[in-house]
């Protein structure tokens, strides 16, 4: 099998592990195999009808013609064109300046708050300070 996969090199510990992988998954790619077959009709157009001897004889990846023959033009699409995406592009930054100036509104009221706080415990302090120690006061 590996020299199928160009892999005839490699070690026998590495051998054995990928030999191990294939028949695990073996069954899962048989499963696949049979989804897409009963998917296909509804493709248009429709593809090719895969069997799993037809797999395990490929010896490259290039030789596999799923993708394409499932493969559409995306650049048809709306969402692939230059205009929509910048256009999205600049919706998503507006709607991110949106947010920003709301959070802004709540950080400006705290730092108002603290602002105000802070000047009333200075006036407090100073006040506290001519009291006690004169002198230290007329510096502040």
């Amino acid at each position: 099998m590996l020299s199928k996969l160009s892999l005839s090199g490699t070690g026998y510990k590495l051998h054995q592990q990928i030999s191990k992988a294939l028949q695990q998954h073996s069954k899962a790619i048989q499963n696949t195999i049979n989804c897409y077959n009963i998917q296909k009709v509804a493709l248009n157009p429709p593809c090719l009808k895969i069997l799993w001897k037809d797999i395990a004889d490929y010896s490259f990846i290039s030789e596999f013609d799923l993708l394409h023959h499932a493969w559409t033009d995306i650049w048809t699409n709306n969402w692939a064109k230059l205009a929509h995406h910048e256009a999205t592009t600049k919706y998503f930054k507006l709607c991110q300046a949106h947010e920003e100036v709301m959070q802004l509104n709540v950080e400006i009221c705290c730092l108002c708050t603290a602002m105000h706080t802070e000047e009333i415990q200075t006036t407090a302090v100073i006040q506290d300070l001519l009291i006690l120690d004169q002198r230290l006061a007329c510096k502040l």
